[in-house]
């Protein structure tokens, strides 16, 4: 960690005070904007505006220090916290990063977990609180580049970069992203992979390779959660209730500093879980879709790129040769060799059938990213607890009065 980071140099860019003109507007007085460090349950307007006008410390943005990880779960606990803000997870992710300062923070972060100088669950909870959070795909994806590095964390941030694509429909770049990772072998990345070869895919073998590595690895709760959704989308009853009990486990480990937390996975999980039958029929349609699309493809691949039989030309007329191959026939060729069997096989004309795979697959990545981030959050809180006697203004928003061991 350098003993003078770059975004406190000459001087925090959040002591700046706050605009007169979003001041007026909002009907705050400038001077009564604060500077955020720690949320309060709820937010004041005042703080709002603050966060408005960059008024706040980003994550990790003093240092990568315990102080920082502590400030960290307290943001955490204030947006799932039982007097907590509506939109207060909204107004903690915010504080993810700061629009002047940039992923410098992270930077350093990671840097100082490669070289020893930094905890690796600190790492860890950085991306912990963009995923429990709920942030989308861009600023999940943001975060976990930031933190690439060290080898501990190399899974997690795999899945984080790799598992999603729901904002954007991007699911074929990031299952690209997931075959191409340096750690396509964890056990983790592979059934994640084999779960966008089933659900996204449509190729069914998908389900046997999903089946292959819960059986023969040892995976956590979330990816076994992530298996379950599968065994739901191919029209497995008892998936519904593995589902429920997984996430209620997991979710139970961090119940004490995020309470409300197990309403919002609740919620989120009776949404993936509408309709299985729908979602079934829904996803065979896909298949079919997919099949008899791909097939038409090759068939006219194959007939803009062969050449007339010779017996044709012996019997047609003298005429002008034309162009060779033909610009149909130069598109056909190009087609083929940038989509091979890839694009063929996640290429879906039903749009009715594709939208509505696509929108469970995004409910279900998002909620899959909750759990991740529950279980690195448990792991981190466990490790920073305090050991026990006068407790921090910060650690009592975390931990209340007492600390359990």
């Amino acid at each position: 960690m350098p003993t003078n980071p770059s975004w406190l140099e000459p001087s925090p860019p959040w002591l700046e005070p706050a605009s007169a003109t979003l001041c007026a507007d909002l009907g705050v007085l400038p001077g009564d904007v604060p500077l955020v460090e720690v949320l309060s349950a709820p937010c004041t307007v005042q703080e709002v505006v603050a966060i408005r006008a960059g008024r706040y410390v980003p994550l990790f943005g003093l240092g990568s220090t315990k102080a920082e990880a502590t400030r960290a779960l307290a943001n955490i606990a204030r947006a799932y916290g039982p007097d907590a803000d509506p939109r207060g997870a909204d107004h903690a992710m915010d504080l993810a990063m700061h629009a002047k300062v940039g992923p410098g923070p992270l930077r350093a972060l990671a840097q100082g977990a490669i070289d020893g100088s930094v905890p690796v669950q600190y790492a860890e909870l950085a991306l912990a609180y963009v995923q429990l959070l709920g942030a989308g795909d861009s600023l999940r994806e943001r975060v976990a580049r930031e933190l690439v590095g060290p080898k501990s964390t190399a899974a997690e941030l795999a899945l984080a970069l790799g598992a999603g694509g729901g904002d954007y429909g991007s699911y074929r770049e990031h299952y690209g992203a997931l075959s191409s990772s340096s750690v396509n072998d964890h056990a983790a990345v592979r059934l994640a992979r084999a779960w966008f070869d089933f659900v996204l895919a449509r190729r069914f073998v998908g389900i046997d390779g999903v089946h292959a590595i819960v059986h023969s690895a040892r995976l956590d709760p979330a990816s076994l959660w992530l298996a379950a959704t599968a065994d739901l989308v191919n029209g497995d009853e008892t998936a519904r209730a593995r589902m429920a009990e997984i996430a209620e486990s997991v979710i139970a480990e961090v119940s004490s500093i995020v309470p409300r937390m197990l309403s919002v996975v609740a919620r989120e999980l009776a949404e993936v879980l509408n309709h299985p039958l729908g979602l079934r029929y829904q996803h065979l349609r896909c298949a079919a879709a997919r099949d008899h699309a791909a097939v038409s493809i090759r068939a006219w691949l194959t007939a803009a790129t062969e050449s007339e039989p010779e017996d044709a030309l012996q019997d047609a007329p003298t005429r002008d040769l034309g162009p060779e191959p033909s610009r149909a026939g130069r598109a056909a060729i190009e087609a083929r060799t940038a989509a091979g069997e890839f694009l063929l096989d996640w290429f879906v004309p039903d749009r009715d059938a594709r939208d509505a795979v696509d929108a469970f697959a995004r409910r279900t990545l998002r909620l899959y990213h909750r759990l991740r981030g529950a279980q690195s959050l448990a792991r981190v809180e466990r490790s920073e607890r305090p050991p026990g006697g006068m407790l921090t203004a910060m650690e009592r928003v975390v931990w209340g009065t007492t600390v359990a061991r």
